[in-house]
C-alpha cells in the first residue's frame, strides 16, 4: 500500500449530492521514525505525514513533481495560478506552497488560488495537534486554524488579499465538489493524493478522473503518489500524458502528468474499463468535445433561447478602472474585492455612504438557520460564514474593528426546521439549549433556544472607514443619470459630467430598477430601528446576549454609554424614511412576544415614558420577488457575455451577511475566475435568471 501525506477521500460516482452531515475524521496518534506524535486515521489505517519528513515529502512529490517554484516565481502581473488539490487533510501541502508562494512570489498583482477537497475534516483541535509539529510553519498554521471553517458541507473561500492567497475548502464528497466549482478560471496544477484503488476504490472512479480533465487545461500538470494502474490508465482515458519519477524515501516510484486532451481516446478508455475486472465498468463522457458543443448550439438554435454564459473578456494585464453606483454595503464591499485585486475602483454616490438601509448604528450579523440538507444552497448561511471570516481579516489589515463577535439566542420563532435537526449542526456552528440552558445565558425566560457562538454586531460607520481607506479605492458625492456601453468601455453620465470606465457595478437597492428596464422592479419595505442610552441601572436588567426572534435585540457601548437597541420594523410599499413612534411601538411589542419578563419588568421598554429618549433611523430595504439579490452581469442587446454593465442589488435585510460572499462572487465573474458558489447558486443569483431557467 502506498503511503499517503493525507488519508484517502473517498468519493461516490453513484451520488451528485453532497451529504447533508460532514463526519469528521477518526484519529489515533502514534510516534513516527523521528520520536514525533502524528496522527493516523482509524478509518482508512494510514499515516497522514511521512514517516521519515512529511514536510519534506510534500515538497519533493507536489512543489517539485508540478515544478511550482518556477512556475510561481514568473507569473505575469494579474495572473492567477491555480492549484487544485484531492484531500486537505492537515494542510501540510497547502501550508508548504503557502511558505513557497511568501518566498518567491513576483512584486506584481499575480494570485494564488487553491481548491481543495476533504469529506471527513479534522476537527479544529485535532488539526491544531497535527500541525502543531511543523515549527517552521507555525505562523502560517495558526492563520489556518483561525479560519477553518465548520464541518458544514459546500465550499468555504478563506482569502488574504495580502498575501495575494484564495484558499476554497470544499467539504464533502470529492467528485461532487469538484462538480460543483464553476467559473472561467482552469486548474494549472494538481495535487493528486491517495491510495490505491484496490484499497480506495471508489476515490479513483471514472467520475473523479471527469471531473479533474473537466477543470484542466492543456499543459495543466499533475502529480500523485499513486503509480496503480488504474489511476494510470484513468488519466490516460481523461488527456493526460504520464512519466514516471523516483519517489519520496523508500517509496520506488510516484507519478507526474500533463494534460493534452487531444490524446484522449474514448473507445480504449471503454474497452480498458469495461474488461478490467478490478475497476467497476462504465461508459466515459469527454469533456469539452466538438461533438458535445455542436449538439449544445444546435439545441440553442432549434429552442431559439440564448443559454448561459459566463462573461467573455480577454485576460487582464492591467488594474481595470471600475465605477461602482452605490455607496451601501454592497457598493463598498464590491468595491473592496475590486481594489484588493489590484483594480483602480471610484464610488459614486449621491449622499454620503451607508447612507441607505445599511448605515445603521449597528449590523446584526446571525445565521438564518435551515436544515443540514439545505444548508450548502442556502445564501445566508454560506454569507455568514464568509463574513464571520472577512470583517475580521479587514480589521487585522486596518485596525479598524468591525464585527464584535457576542454570540447570540435564536428564540425558534421564525425558523424552517426540526429541533432534532439542530441537534446534527457542528457545536462551533450551532448548538441547541434546553430552557435552563438558555436562562443562564441570557437571564430571562426564552424556553429553548439555539445558541449561535460567532454572531455579533458590525460597526457600521467603521466598516465603512476600513473600505475607504484602501489606496485603490476613491469616492465622489455625484449622481448617475445614465450610461452606454461604447465597444470595451462604459460612457457614464453625472449630473454635470461625464466619465469612461472599463466597467460600472450598480449597487443602488431601489434605484438600480431605474437603470434596468429589463428587470423586474423589487419589492420594498420600510425599516426603522429603535436604539437608546441606559443608565447603570437598567444596565444590570439587560440580557447577557443579543436576541433574534424575527426581529431582534441586542447592546452596545457607544460614546462611554451602554445603549440598546431594536429592530427593524417591517412596513410594507411605503418610501417614507421619517422615524416614527408607530414603529417604535411596532419593535417593543415585537421584543415583548418573545420575551414578556424583559418588556413587563423594566421601565426602559415602556414607549409613552421614553420616547423623547429613543432615537430612531428608518430607510428602504429592497428585495427581488424570490427574494435572492442580484449579483452578477447584465446582459445587454449586442453585448450579452462581453457586456460591462453589472448588479449587486436587493439584499433586503440580509446586507452584511451577502455582501462578502456575493461580492467574490461578482468580482470573479468580471475577473474570469473559478467561483466560490456552485453554478446552480450563480445562475439563481444571475440578474438573467428568467432567461437561464428557460
Amino acid at each position: 500500500m502506498p503511503q499517503s501525506s493525507q488519508p484517502p477521500v473517498t468519493s461516490s460516482s453513484k451520488s451528485s449530492t453532497p451529504p447533508s452531515t460532514i463526519q469528521t475524521a477518526k484519529l489515533h496518534w502514534q510516534l513516527d521514525d523521528n520520536g514525533v506524535t502524528v496522527p493516523r486515521s482509524s478509518d482508512f489505517g494510514d499515516v497522514y505525514f511521512s514517516k521519515t519528513d512529511g514536510l519534506a515529502e510534500s515538497r519533493y512529490v507536489f512543489i517539485d513533481g508540478n515544478d511550482l517554484a518556477s512556475r510561481l516565481a514568473n507569473l505575469k502581473n494579474f495572473e492567477r495560478f491555480i492549484i487544485g488539490e484531492i484531500g486537505f487533510g492537515t494542510g501540510l501541502n497547502i501550508l508548504a506552497i503557502w511558505q513557497l508562494w511568501q518566498q518567491i512570489r513576483p512584486d506584481n498583482h499575480s494570485h494564488l488560488h487553491i481548491i481543495t477537497t476533504e469529506k471527513f475534516p479534522l476537527r479544529k483541535t485535532d488539526l491544531e495537534q497535527a500541525l502543531s509539529v511543523w515549527t517552521e510553519l507555525a505562523g502560517l498554521s495558526q492563520q489556518l486554524i483561525d479560519n477553518y471553517p465548520p464541518p458544514l458541507a459546500g465550499c468555504h473561500r478563506l482569502n488574504w488579499f495580502d498575501e495575494r492567497l484564495t484558499i476554497d475548502l470544499w467539504l464533502g464528497d470529492a467528485t461532487s465538489s469538484l462538480s460543483q466549482v464553476t467559473g472561467q478560471g482552469r486548474v494549472d496544477a494538481w495535487l493528486l493524493d491517495g491510495f490505491a484503488p484496490s484499497c480506495n476504490q471508489e476515490l479513483w472512479s471514472e467520475s473523479l478522473f471527469a471531473q479533474i480533465a473537466r477543470l484542466s487545461k492543456p499543459h495543466t500538470t499533475l502529480a500523485t503518489f499513486s503509480v496503480a494502474s488504474a489511476v494510470k490508465q484513468g488519466l490516460k482515458c481523461h488527456g493526460f500524458t504520464l512519466a514516471k519519477r523516483k519517489g519520496f524515501g523508500k517509496k520506488r516510484e510516484m507519478l507526474t502528468a500533463s494534460f493534452q486532451p487531444k490524446l484522449t481516446s474514448a473507445s480504449f478508455c471503454e474497452i480498458y474499463f469495461r474488461y478490467n475486472k478490478k475497476i467497476k465498468p462504465f461508459f466515459v463522457t469527454l469533456p469539452f468535445t466538438d461533438t458535445f458543443e455542436s449538439r449544445r448550439r444546435q439545441r440553442r438554435k432549434a429552442n431559439n433561447v440564448k443559454g448561459f454564459e459566463l462573461p467573455n473578456f480577454s485576460a487582464i494585464t492591467k488594474p481595470l478602472s471600475v465605477a461602482v453606483i452605490g455607496a451601501g454595503v454592497a457598493g463598498l464591499s464590491s468595491a473592496y474585492a475590486l481594489a484588493a485585486r489590484g483594480h483602480k475602483v471610484t464610488i459614486f454616490d449621491k449622499a454620503q455612504p451607508l447612507a441607505g438601509a445599511s448605515g445603521n448604528i449597528r449590523g446584526f450579523l446571525a445565521p438564518k438557520l435551515t436544515s443540514l440538507k439545505r444548508l450548502e444552497t442556502n445564501l445566508h448561511a454560506i454569507g455568514y460564514l464568509a463574513s464571520c471570516r472577512f470583517y475580521p481579516y479587514l480589521t487585522a489589515q486596518t485596525g479598524i474593528e468591525i464585527l464584535q463577535t457576542t454570540g447570540c439566542l435564536d428564540l425558534l420563532s421564525h425558523n424552517r426546521l426540526q429541533l432534532d435537526e439542530v441537534k446534527d449542526f457542528p457545536i462551533e456552528f450551532a448548538r441547541l439549549l434546553t430552557a435552563e440552558q438558555a436562562k443562564a445565558k441570557v437571564g430571562y425566560e426564552v424556553g429553548q433556544a439555539i445558541f449561535l457562538p460567532n454572531a455579533g454586531l458590525i460597526t457600521t460607520a467603521n466598516f465603512a472607514n476600513a473600505v475607504l481607506c484602501h489606496p485603490n479605492i476613491s469616492f465622489q458625492t455625484e449622481e448617475l443619470t445614465y450610461f452606454q456601453q461604447d465597444c470595451d468601455q462604459v460612457l457614464l453620465t453625472f449630473t454635470e459630467r461625464q466619465q469612461f470606465f472599463d466597467h460600472v457595478i450598480l449597487c443602488m437597492a431601489l434605484d438600480t430598477c431605474d437603470f434596468l428596464p429589463t428587470i423586474k422592479r423589487f419589492n420594498h419595505s420600510r425599516g426603522q430601528v429603535t436604539w437608546f442610552a441606559v443608565d447603570e441601572h437598567d444596565k444590570s436588567q439587560l440580557p447577557k446576549l443579543p436576541l433574534k426572534y424575527g426581529s431582534y435585540y441586542a447592546s452596545f457601548n457607544e460614546n462611554s454609554k451602554r445603549h440598546v437597541m431594536l429592530g427593524a420594523s417591517f412596513v410594507r410599499d411605503t418610501l417614507d424614511t421619517e422615524p416614527a413612534v408607530a414603529d417604535h411601538k411596532m419593535n417593543v411589542t415585537d421584543l415583548a412576544d418573545a420575551v414578556p419578563d424583559l418588556v413587563n419588568n423594566t421601565d426602559i421598554f415602556t414607549v409613552e415614558k421614553n420616547i423623547p429618549y429613543w432615537q430612531g433611523r428608518a430607510s428602504i430595504r429592497s428585495q427581488t420577488v424570490d427574494y435572492l439579490p442580484l449579483v452578477g452581469q447584465v446582459w445587454q442587446a449586442g453585448y450579452e457575455s462581453k457586456s460591462r454593465v453589472w448588479s449587486f442589488s436587493a439584499l433586503g435585510s440580509k446586507g452584511y451577511a451577502y455582501a462578502p460572499i456575493c461580492s467574490e462572487l461578482l468580482v470573479g465573474l468580471l475577473c474570469g475566475e473559478i467561483l466560490p458558489l456552485a453554478n446552480k447558486m450563480g445562475n439563481s443569483l444571475s440578474p438573467n435568471r428568467k432567461v437561464i431557467r428557460r
